[in-house]
């Protein structure tokens, strides 16, 4: 997971896409939250699912986001277990590449100097402003996941 601010402002907001024509905008769902591992969830965003990448941009800050690529990107489920956490939400996992550091408290060394050092994230929560879009956005999810990871296997077999 990485910071994300490269938009295209045209009287909207919207992530700028890889120049090479390889990633395409197949989804957008505004009025999203974001709670990135157990901090606090922020103020509700715009939600881009495209060929590549699921970035989120804040409504709010214009000039916050975040993105992470699909191979780093594992979606689990969808959440209503209001005791867990109190919205109903998009629950996803992470892969930072530090496995080593799995026994640690995220919280422990996810913040330096305040900050949040995105790149020890291990967890998303996607909470739509509208709890029944849930599941579209589950079901976009998971359809833009396996046409892309098929793409991205026949990539690499060639």
């Amino acid at each position: 997971m990485q910071h994300f601010n490269d938009c295209v402002v045209d009287g909207n907001v919207r992530p700028r896409l890889g120049s090479d024509d390889s990633e395409e905008l197949i989804y957008v769902l505004r009025g999203v939250a974001v709670a990135l591992g157990s901090w606090p969830l922020e103020s509700p965003g715009s939600l881009y699912v495209t060929t590549r990448r699921v970035i989120w941009l804040s409504d709010i800050d214009k000039g916050k986001g975040y993105v992470v690529d699909f191979l780093s990107l594992s979606l689990h489920a969808v959440s209503r277990d209001r005791e867990a956490y109190p919205f109903p939400y998009i629950y996803t996992q992470i892969v930072t590449g530090d496995e080593d550091d799995e026994e640690e408290s995220e919280d422990s060394y996810s913040k330096i100097n305040g900050d949040l050092v995105l790149s020890n994230i291990t967890e998303m929560r996607l909470v739509p402003s509208d709890a029944g879009k849930c599941i579209l956005a589950v079901s976009m999810l998971c359809i833009v996941f396996i046409g892309c990871n098929i793409f991205m296997y026949q990539e690499f077999e060639r």
